[in-house]
This record gives C-alpha cells, structure tokens and sequence, in this order.
C-alpha cells in the first residue's frame, strides 16, 4: 500500500491519508478457498465390502448433490452389501439420472436395486459394458475445479491402444478434464495472476510470474496425485488435443503395473525434446478402431518426395486393396464398402494410407514413409481414427473473412444464406426440400431422418421424424448465427492425398466426390433396398481450397481441378501434385498430408476474381526448444502447466476477426498478418515448445455484435459477417430454434407398421424399450440435451449447464456415446445370427413391428404414462421399418 501511495505521489496525484488507522491495511492477493490444500476434494476413501465400480457411483452421487455426506449410513452401505455389484451399479446410475436430491436415499436406493435386479437385460448389458466391442471401454472421467471435483458417470466410448492393452486394469485409468467452476474450459485468466500496468510499473520485480492459487491447485494435482476411492492416481500422460481442452490421463498403481512400466511399453520417445516427447507419447491415447495385425514382411518403406526443402509426401502411405478390404471389414461401415484413404496409428506411425491398386492388388502390403514415423513401438495392430466419407462444406467466418478481402462480392453470401434459410423453413412441409437438407447437410447422422423420408412416412404425423428435422434445422440455424455456416452444396471437407504416379503438374488438384446417400450409412446385414453403386463425379475446373484454422489472404488456394483416370480409385480425397517449388497443402495455413481436412468448393461464385492465389506465408516452424539431458516425468507436468496459463491461439483468432472487420483492407490489414504469424507459431506451439504471447496493441478492446460478447464492449459491424448475422437476428428473433417436443397425447399410430406374428416379440420389445430409454435419459440428463432426436442426428444444439458452449470434444464424445448405445440395441434386435437369410427379412421385420408397437400403440403408451415420452427406440431398426411401410405405400398406390 505504501509503495503504491508513493507511485500515486509521484505521477502527480494528490494523496491525503484521511484515517491513519488503515495504514497498516493487509492486501491479500487472491481469497482463500477456507480448505487444506492437501483436501484437493472430498470423497469417500473406502468401505468395506463396496467394490470400486460401485464406490465410485457412490461419489459420482454424492458430487452431483443427489446425496450428501450425512445420508450415507450404515443402513445405505448395509442395502449396497447386500447386492451383488451390476444390481448396485444399475441402480446408482438411475438415481443419479434423476439429478434430483434424495432426502430419504434409502428406501430409494432399495426401490432402485428392486428395479434394477428385475432387469436381466440391463444387467447383462452393464457387464458387457467393461470390455463391450474390440474398440469400445468403460471410460469413467472426473472434472476438477478450482474448489471441488465431480465424478462422472461410466461411458462406453471408444478406446485407445493403452486401454486395450491393458483391458484388465482399465479401471484404474480415469481421464482428468480440469474446468471452472461452471464447469466450461478452465480460461488461462484463472491461472495466472492479472496485475494492473500501474502496479506491475511499480514493482515489476514482484509480479513477473506470480501464478494464482487455482495454478498452484492444477500443479499440486499434476506434481503429486490425489486420494479417490482408497485408490493413489498419478498423472500419466496427455494427448495434443487432451492439452487444448485441459484434459489429461492419470492411473492409480498397483504391484504390477505401474506410470513408468505403461511409459515403458508405449515405446521409446524423442528423449530430449520436451513438446515432441509429450506430444508423441499422446498419440497412443488416440481414440481407435483396431483391425488387424501388420506382420514384418507385410510392410515396406517408401522414401519421402524432398525438394527445395520442402517435403511434399508429409504423412502419407499406400496399402494394397487387399489389406484395405480387410481392415475395412473390421469397421463399422456397410458391406463391400472400402474407404479410399484411412488415417492411422501403426506402431510409431502416424499418418494416413491411401488405396493404391496395381502390381501389387492382391497382396497384403503397407507402405509407409519416414516421415509418418515418430517414435518407436513394437505395437503392430493397424489402427484406424477416421477414413474417407462424404463431409458436407460449410463456409465459417473465417474463409468468408478471407474470400471476402479477396473480392468475392457480398452479394454472394447473401444469395448462399438466403437459400440456406428458405430450405430451412420448408423443412417440415415439403418432404423434397427436408431430404435435401439431409442429404447435402448431415448425410451422416441424418441417415434414420433420410429413410423415413424416402419410404414415404411424413413429419405431419410421424412425431420422430418431425422432431429429427427440428434439430437439425435448430443446430443448422445456430451454426448460422454463431458461426456462420453456410451450406455449399458445391464444396465437401477432403482428405488430403498425394499423386503417386506423379501426373498431375503444380497448379492442379484431381477430386472425385461421392454424392450424398443415406444407405451407405448403415451397418451390415440391414440393407434397406438393394445396395446401389456408390455415385461418385470427378470435378472439372477451377476450385477453392482452404484448411481451418485460416487466417492469412494467402491460405485461400485457387488450384484447377482435373480429370486424371488413374485417380479415379480415390473418391472422397483432395489429391495434390508431387511437382512444384512448394506443395500446395503447405501453403494452405502449413497443412500436410497425415489427416489434414480440407475445405474445397467448385462454386464459381466463391472463386475471387482473377482466379490466382496470394502468395502464401511462411510456414517454416520455429526450431524446437531441446534440452542437455533427457526428457524426465516433471519436465512433462512444467510443459502441461506452461501451455495452460499460454493458450493464446483463442485469443489470437478472435482478434483477427475484429481488426479484419474494422480494417478496411480486411485480413491484408497489417495488424491480420502479424496476428496470422503468431497463430502459426501457436499451432505448432505443442510439437516446438514455443511459447506465444500477443502484444498488447493487438488486443481488442471492443468486439463486433457478430461475436456475441456479452461481457464485452459490442460496436455494429459494418461488413458483410455483421450483415448477415443481423439479417438472422431480425428475420427470427426468439423463432431462430425450436423444441421439437412431442407428447403422447397427439401420437398417430401408423397401421401400415402392424405385421402378423407381432404379438409373439410384444413383451421381450417392452423390456427392451425401459432398459435403452433408462440410458437414453441418464445420457440426456448427463449432458443437458433437450430432446433425443438430437443426440439421434448427432448434433445437439441445445446442450445446457455444463457443456454449454457445445466445444468439439463433448460433441465427438455425445456422437459417440449414442452411437455405442445404438449398436448395443442394434445387436439385440438382430438377436440370433444363425437364421437364414430367407427367413432373416420376415423375422426382422416381424420383429421391427413388435418395437414400433410398444412404442406408438396406445395401450402401451398407457403403460408407460409415468415415464417422459421417447419415440427412437422402434427406429434403431429403420431399415425394416421402412421397408414396410414402402411396400405398403406402394400397394396402396397401386390399388
């Protein structure tokens, strides 16, 4: 204080103490949480004679406030003693998706297990859960605040090579996700210490790295573990994409396996490159699918095409159709449905392996480079993350924000959201319009929606479909106003590949893309109709090409689409030519080839005028930060914590946005290219161990009303992104989403669905539908989603409280979630697989009936009046539904 009156004195202000009494005033930095710091959060250690599944259920009620620490009495651990562990686990999971505090938890937890043990299905689905399907795991996950911690409930998801590897103790691994306490993304303002320049002028000794106590709470918990459920869990490893989103790996030891001896089998890491070695030890915590076992003389080595100092084969391989078709069959993609490209992890390799037919077609062979290498493992299943697909093109703010300072006119955008929206309002009452929408916007997890439209059922009546197309036309809507997502029907998100035979010449790019179709989507042996020949056109002309983030004119590629026969095998990929002075993903935002997505449209209207590209920036990356000595386990809890309190590259982008707006000149603006500089040296922040800081003249102090920051100073922007968000404000208002609810009071049942020998399946269909709606809604109440059709389309627009902000990750783990769900019903339905074919199509259909039933009949829905109505169950099996109802569409139309 007394320095501080000194500085005041000096700068020419005149200070008069008032009252001598608060000269000796005690300034703390930050309040005190009022708990020991070594109490990191409350939870119940052990009990005896409680397993540690059903302990943890135990804390994850006690954390949600369902219970509280003095309802847990002898007589509640007495009830869950006297049950065995799946009847206990089940019915600790029903109460917490109940989220309403339990005043008097006993007799509802013996109401619970009473349930739960009249439940076989349930139970024995709990216990397939544990090791479920070669790809999926019981993942349990704890979020730690700044104040407290909450564990979440079990979810299969999919798994990683550690987790399989060591499938018997996967228990003991627990994914630690650090948030605030509103539970969003922990910002880098709550770990470090905000000092006002005044002070930090007077004493800028003192606060060069003062660090707050949520910092000092993150450290302690990364550097020495923590107590949870009479187990010691100790970091262990975090991923890139972990780091972003404040995510990390921790397991708790036993005599057998233990940090060092899992480190150990991982492989052997770069040893004294701190960002490489944390990065690439992350890569084996990548979530996959494992196929099959790659043996030494299965694979080859092909070199890297190097010149002018630029690698331009970065990430990329070849694999036999053979050996493709059988890693295929391993996924869960229809049948005789082959990827062209898959990205993979392969022992220490990581990248991606196109389809390459020729000599070699029959043989089971992979070819890699060096460059896909990165670091070394003895691990040789061949697992893959993702592989080609139709992905629809959306434009974002910022490939408008570039396209536009490039001179594509406004109008165009008008003309492209405009469209946009009339299809969006004729959704419900043109079923032409509504299967257009789903085929060009979410041709994925859209299919249920397309096949109902396809077999003629309409939204009028049919309250699944109608709501289905509800939340897609919600999510699409808020993906406009908040991000500007504007469908390109002309355009798809592309692989990026390389020209092998090296016939395309620099400047040009060959595309073949695959049209949208709802039936490719669906699992084996459930054809809707006989399977078609995937449709697929090679693109011709000029096209635009950009890879998010983008933020420099020159990331806009304009390249010139041409028609190569020999290219035609890879469908769904952006190819680029082997030839030129610098390769073309390179100079698109410094992207490569090992599963980059790019954005490529054929609309001649995106194309700016002139048809030439920008010169490109430089995206040499910065010369990584290597140590004297080997990597050791502290240096990779100092790197975590250093990116936590320097994760710029949000801020960074965001203040792009606002000094391309204000700029005339829009993202040439000299201020958009230095921010464009530091955001490349952000993104590669987590393999060089560069740390970027953006200047304080390049830090806004007002937003546009575009951005939507409430907590900030907000000015109308002039340009085009102001306009068109405020063409969606005004046209909507509160209009701009929609609930999609429907009650059991206006339901149509659809005769046409009724099949003979439906009876037979009614009551083992009932028992079904409460056990997949029990997790149906533990999955809804879990993560705040309003309706089910919204985790059935995959895009849950509405999500609430703690997943508000609707980030990446918790969408990719809903999509998931459901999906595993899915399947887990799908494969009852489906029920004995030794049934012939000829009687496969009655049975199921038979079958399919008996679940639409128990869904729309009225009598059932009187038996289930006491439980929220859910109408998605029957159409797990929409293939055979809609195979009904066609037939009977088509009788009636010919009668």
């Amino acid at each position: 204080m007394k320095a501080a009156l000194e500085y005041m004195k000096g700068q020419g202000v005149l200070v008069e103490i008032l009252d001598t009494r608060w000269r000796g005033l005690t300034v703390h930095d930050e309040p005190e949480f009022g708990m020991p710091m070594q109490d990191m959060f409350f939870s119940v250690q052990r009990v005896e004679g409680l397993s540690f599944p059903v302990l943890y259920m135990v804390n994850a009620l006690l954390h949600s406030g369902v219970v509280n620490q003095h309802q847990l009495t002898p007589d509640f651990f007495g009830l869950l003693r006297s049950e065995r562990d799946a009847v206990n686990v089940a019915a600790l999971t029903r109460l917490l998706a109940g989220k309403f505090q339990e005043f008097d938890v006993c007799p509802r937890l013996k109401n619970a297990q009473d349930w739960a043990a009249r439940k076989p299905k349930l139970l024995g689905l709990h216990s397939r859960r544990k090791v479920g399907a070669d790809y999926n795991a019981e993942m349990r996950r704890l979020v730690i605040t700044p104040t407290g911690a909450y564990c979440m409930p079990p979810q299969v998801e999919r798994s990683n090579r550690v987790i399989r590897h060591y499938q018997h103790e996967a228990d003991r691994f627990l994914r630690v996700t650090f948030m605030d306490e509103g539970k969003q993304r922990l910002n880098t303002s709550a770990m470090n210490l905000y000092v006002a320049p005044v002070v930090k002028d007077m004493m800028p000794n003192l606060f060069q790295q003062q660090k707050t106590t949520v910092y000092r709470r993150v450290q302690t918990i990364l550097t020495e573990g923590f107590q949870m459920c009479g187990r010691k869990y100790s970091f262990l490893a975090s991923s890139s994409n972990q780091l972003r989103s404040r995510s990390t790996w921790f397991f708790a030891e036993d005599t057998i396996t233990t940090i060092a001896s899992i480190r150990e089998w991982m492989g052997q890491f770069p040893s004294n490159n701190i960002a490489k070695h944390t990065a690439r030890m992350g890569l084996c915590f990548t979530s996959t699918y494992p196929t099959v076992t790659i043996q030494q003389d299965e694979m080859e080595f092909l070199q890297d095409v190097n010149h002018n100092e630029y690698n331009f084969s970065d990430g990329i391989g070849k694999i036999t159709p053979k050996l493709a078709l059988e890693v295929a069959k391993k996924l869960p993609l229809t049948d005789n449905y082959v990827p062209s490209a898959f990205q993979i992890r392969f022992a220490g390799f990581k990248g991606v392996v196109a389809v390459w037919p020729g000599e070699n077609e029959e043989t089971r062979l992979l070819s890699l480079r060096p460059s896909m290498k990165k670091f070394e493992s003895d691990h040789y299943v061949f697992e893959v993350v993702s592989w080609t697909k139709v992905q629809p093109a959306f434009l974002n703010r910022q490939i408008i924000t570039l396209l536009s300072t490039l001179g594509v006119p406004d109008s165009v955008f008008r003309q492209m959201q405009n469209a946009m929206l009339h299809n969006l309002d004729r959704i419900l009452t043109h079923s032409d319009v509504a299967s257009e929408v789903v085929r060009t916007c979410c041709p994925e997890h859209g299919s249920t929606a397309g096949l109902m439209l396809s077999a003629g059922f309409s939204p009028a009546n049919e309250p699944h479909l109608r709501a289905m197309l509800l939340a897609i036309r919600s999510s699409l809507m808020q993906g406009l106003l908040e991000k500007e997502r504007i469908s390109v029907p002309k355009g798809r998100w592309l692989v990026g590949c390389l020209d092998e035979l090296g016939i395309l010449e620099h400047g040009q790019c060959f595309i073949r893309a695959s049209a949208p179709s709802v039936n490719k989507h669906f699992l084996r042996h459930s054809p809707i109709f006989p399977s078609a020949s995937k449709r697929a056109m090679a693109i011709v002309g000029t096209v635009v090409i950009a890879k998010n983030p983008c933020l420099h004119p020159g990331d806009v590629r304009i390249l010139e689409a041409v028609d190569v026969p020999e290219l035609h095998h890879l469908v769904d990929c952006l190819v680029f030519p082997r030839k030129g002075d610098r390769p073309h993903a390179n100079e698109a935002s410094g992207s490569d080839l090992d599963g980059d997505i790019f954005f490529v449209t054929w609309d001649e209207r995106l194309v700016p005028p002139g048809k030439r590209s920008m010169p490109p920036m430089d995206y040499s990356p910065a010369e990584a930060i290597q140590l004297l000595r080997e990597v050791l386990p502290h240096d990779i809890i100092d790197f975590y914590l250093e990116n936590m309190v320097s994760d710029n590259l949000g801020r960074i982008s965001n203040a792009h946005v606002v000094h391309a707006d204000r700029s005339n000149s829009g993202a040439m603006d000299e201020k958009c290219i230095q921010l464009a500089e530091l955001a490349a040296i952000a993104v590669d922040s987590l393999k060089t161990g560069k740390i970027v800081t953006m200047p304080t003249y390049l830090r806004p102090t007002e937003y546009p009303d575009f951005m939507g920051k409430e907590d900030a100073i907000s000015y109308k922007s002039e340009k085009i992104l102001g306009e068109l968000y405020r063409s969606i404000k005004e046209a909507y208002g509160s209009d701009l989403v929609s609930q999609g609810t429907s009650t059991s009071d206006d339901l149509t049942y659809d005769m046409d669905l009724e099949v003979p020998g439906a009876s037979d399946f009614l009551e083992d269909a009932w028992q079904c539908k409460c056990s997949y709606e029990e997790q149906l809604n533990a999955l809804l109440s879990q993560y705040g989603v309003r309706t089910e059709a919204e985790l059935v389309i995959g895009e849950a627009w509405s999500l609430t409280g703690d997943n508000k902000k609707r980030d990446y990750e918790t969408q990719e783990r809903l999509n998931d979630l459901y999906f595993q769900l899915h399947q887990e019903y799908r494969s009852i339905f489906e029920g004995n697989a030794e049934i012939s074919m000829e009687k496969k199509n009655l049975v199921y259909e038979t079958k399919a009936s008996a679940w639409y039933q128990v869904t729309y009949h009225p009598n059932w829905i009187q038996r289930s009046r006491e439980m929220p109505p859910r109408f998605s169950f029957p159409w797990i099996a929409v293939d055979y539904l809609a195979k009904i109802k066609a037939r009977k569409t088509a009788k009636s139309f010919y009668r």
